[in-house]
This record gives structure tokens, sequence and C-alpha cells, in this order.
């Protein structure tokens, strides 16, 4: 791909935006390669978590205004269809994705860090939604997202604003997990992904698909639809391998993921 690269190493598939010269604004020429590349990677029964991150001054920019300015409304709610269905794409997916926020993550950079498992954010990250300064509003579902992980209020206040955030307070109102030096931030990723790929697969995703469902459903239906996902859990090779390890008390328990 020309503007995303992707890598894998041992369990883990890192996704690269490679597009500085626009510091790497969603256009749909680059979602269209960020979803080719995850097609790859769902047909890679090898690959467990991913990393997303982006070359040089930013994770993602924001969208591409360039792209955006002249369409109609007609126009435009096809276009933000690319990003909210990439958004929606990675929400859903098995496998656990990580964002590796590098620097600026904004309007449409934030949306899709905020689709994603869980944000690391080096010590540099910019993070925002400055969609209401450009006289529109969030367009990929960062006025649905932002509220579940930070709080209604605090929510109301980012996008009410537009203000840009550093990463520390980032870190304190809970939008990313935690904060790294630039140099390391890979590093942190990697190793957050090698301790979610140690354990069995089935429970991880199947862990995923429950706290997914948890985001609209009521609490009875939600233990309802957890009990269902534990009880499938007792079918598997993986429960025995696990259950069994701790009460024969092995060290390193090797999962085969079946």
């Amino acid at each position: 791909m020309e503007n995303v690269s992707y890598q894998k190493t041992d369990n883990t598939a890192l996704i690269t935006l490679n597009k500085a010269d626009t510091l790497n604004a969603l256009s749909k020429s680059l979602i269209s390669e960020i979803n080719a590349v995850l097609d790859r990677i769902e047909a890679d029964c090898e690959i467990y978590t991913i990393i997303i991150t982006g070359c040089g001054k930013a994770f993602i920019a924001g969208a591409d205004i360039d792209e955006m300015y002249g369409k109609s409304r007609a126009e435009i709610w096809d276009w933000s269809a690319l990003g909210s269905g990439l958004n929606l794409r990675l929400e859903k997916m098995p496998r656990p994705i990580i964002a590796a926020i590098n620097g600026y993550a904004l309007g449409g950079g934030l949306e899709l860090a905020m689709a994603c498992d869980i944000r690391i954010a080096s010590r540099n990250a910019k993070l925002g939604l400055p969609e209401t300064g450009l006289g529109v509003i969030c367009g990929a579902g960062g006025t649905q997202r932002l509220p579940h992980i930070v709080g209604e209020s605090i929510a109301k206040e980012m996008i009410f604003t537009g203000k840009t955030i550093n990463a520390e307070e980032a870190y304190r109102i809970g939008l990313v997990n935690r904060v790294a030096s630039p140099d390391a931030l890979l590093e942190e990723a990697f190793a957050l992904a090698n301790a979610v790929n140690k354990n069995g697969q089935l429970a991880v995703r199947a862990a995923k698909e429950a706290v997914g469902f948890s985001r609209n459903a009521n609490i009875e239906d939600g233990c309802q639809f957890e009990r269902q996902k534990f009880s499938a859990l007792f079918e598997t090779e993986d429960q025995k391998t696990g259950m069994g390890g701790f009460l024969r008390k092995e060290k390193n328990i090797v999962f085969q993921n079946r």
C-alpha cells in the first residue's frame, strides 16, 4: 500500500499511516487503503492483536477538509459513511486494537482512536474534536463515543469548545489508558499487545464482544449475554488448558486457541 504499511511481529499486526504530507488526514483513498490492510489481517488467523499508529507529527490530524469542503448535503452524507463505517469495523473486529497516538489526533483522527479498544498516547500528543470551530460537528461517531469514554459533561465541554488537550489531560479524564515517551510509544504498545496475546484468544474475543454488548444493553440483558459467552467457553480446549494449568500450578500456560 502506498500510504499504509503493515508489519507482522509474532502475533501482532502494526498498521502505520504514512501520508506525512497531509498529517495522515483521512481521505477516501486513505480509508480505502486502511480497509484493504484490515482485509489482509482478518484473513490471517495468526494475528491476535492490532496496533495502529501514524508517521511523523501526527496519528491522524483529522479528515481531509479539501476533499470535504465543496460537497453538498447528499454528497457529504455518503462521504461520512466511509469514516463511520471504518470506525464501526474497528470497534466490531474480534481482535483487540491498540491506538498508539504519536502526535495530533484531531477530529476524524480522534474518532478513529476512540473506535479502538485501548489508547496509548505519546507525551507530545494533542487530542480534540475541533469540528464546531469549522461550523460542523463530528461525522464519524465522535459525539457518540466520547461521552461513553469520558462522561457526558466532559465530552460536551470538549465538543462545544472544540478545544485541544494534551496527553496528560487525556489520561486524567480517561480518554487514553496511559502516556509514554515518544521513543517508547511503540514499545509500550507491543508490550501491551503481548500481554493480551499470551491469554486464550477465544476468551479475549468473547470478552471484547461482551464489553461491546454492554454499551446498548441494560444490566439484565448484559449479564445474560455474558453468561452465554462464559458458558460457551466451557466447550473449548482453552478452558481445559487454562483451568487445568491453574490447578496443576503451571507457570506458563500455552493456549492453542481452540
